[in-house]
């Protein structure tokens, strides 16, 4: 009975590993992402301001258009946009240099509607910031901006958390990783244990 016990941690362990292999490999895209490549030349975005029935939402036309797509994708002829949430993008990142995850206020989406999030009454500014595949950001840096005023009665939604929206935050497949490991462990010295 003990050794069956311990087969089952262990396998348990070992399937919260491979969840993490998975897990990575998704979030890595499956494949690495493709060299950065020139954007189009003569590109321009114009935002369009959130509207009183979607007081967090900002619409977004490119032109002439491209193809944008999920990073997950992994199509080196696709782009996509980053959204910047009251922050302006030249204090983060310059043409040819990859936008970073996890800011809550950077929003990687392929969406050109996006919910920016739950936002403070007052003023805002959302700038949309055009990459490539691999989050790099367009040389010369193609972008477009909207300010608006969010009434204190507006119930927003709630955006990505600083996700890219296609791959799963690295603490958590941290942690998964972990959690199995030591299950795995545990395991191991248990079916040591009842097989000595």
């Amino acid at each position: 009975m003990l050794i069956r016990i311990s087969s089952i941690v262990v396998a348990a362990g070992l399937a919260a590993i491979s969840v993490f292999a998975l897990s990575a490999s998704a979030y890595a895209g499956a494949s690495p992402a493709p060299a950065f490549k020139e954007c189009p030349a003569g590109e321009s975005i114009v935002v369009a301001a959130p509207t009183a029935a979607a007081p967090t939402t900002v619409s977004v036309t490119v032109t002439p258009p491209v193809n944008l797509k999920a990073a997950k994708d992994a199509d080196a002829a696709s782009y996509h946009l980053h959204y910047f949430v009251d922050i302006d993008p030249s204090t983060v990142v310059q043409g040819g240099q990859a936008v970073p995850a996890g800011n809550p206020k950077i929003i990687h989406s392929a969406a050109t509607t996006q919910d920016v999030g739950a936002l403070a009454a007052g003023k805002h500014t959302i700038w949309v910031v055009l990459g490539d595949v691999g989050h790099v950001v367009c040389s010369p840096v193609v972008q477009g901006s909207v300010s608006f005023d969010v009434s204190a009665g507006a119930l927003p939604k709630t955006g990505t958390g600083g996700q890219r929206g296609d791959a799963i935050d690295g603490s958590v497949l941290r942690l998964i990783a972990a959690a199995g490991a030591v299950i795995a462990a545990i395991g191991i010295v248990r079916l040591r244990r009842s097989v000595a």
